[in-house]
């Protein structure tokens, strides 16, 4: 896990004034699951673990995932950072997950608009690019078509 997550986790935490405990609990995670992740001992919690944090700390998976603005932004600042696109740093990376979605989409046909893929080929980059070795998190992929497109598409499993 990249300390950049570690640390919006424990941000978020401190401003709802939550112990790791009372994330785990909310999330529904199971003792230490929370603790284990924030020292390391598991370097690549799942997706729903996430999301579930993310749920319980009250934000998006994305807020988390995308936790490179400073904490001490005010609400204008951020609001105008998140409007500016930070540049590809890892164009192989941002062709391979452009492909794995493309190719997880394709699939199951479900007609997504160009809007859907981008913003999903974005997240899954964006979620990839700060994990080693960096590479297309296919898991992480599958889960999030899942969860945005809905029934419309249910990637095929091998």
């Amino acid at each position: 896990m990249t300390s950049a997550l570690k640390e919006k986790i424990i941000e978020r935490m401190e401003a709802k004034n939550l112990s790791i405990a009372e994330l785990e609990r909310r999330a529904g995670l199971s003792i230490h699951s929370v603790r284990n992740i924030l020292k390391g001992r598991i370097k690549k919690p799942s997706a729903q673990s996430l999301q579930a944090i993310a749920e319980a700390l009250e934000c998006s998976l994305m807020d988390l995932v995308n936790a490179s603005s400073p904490s001490g932004e005010d609400a204008s600042a951020l609001s105008q950072h998140k409007k500016i696109s930070p540049p590809v740093d890892y164009p192989e990376l941002m062709l391979e997950c452009s492909k794995a979605v493309l190719t997880l989409i394709g699939d199951c046909d479900p007609k997504a608009t160009v809007d859907e893929y981008l913003d999903i080929v974005k997240k899954v980059y964006f979620y990839s690019s700060k994990e080693e070795p960096r590479k297309s998190d296919i898991r992480f992929a599958e889960w999030l078509i899942e969860t945005q497109l809905g029934s419309r598409c249910v990637p095929a499993k091998e």
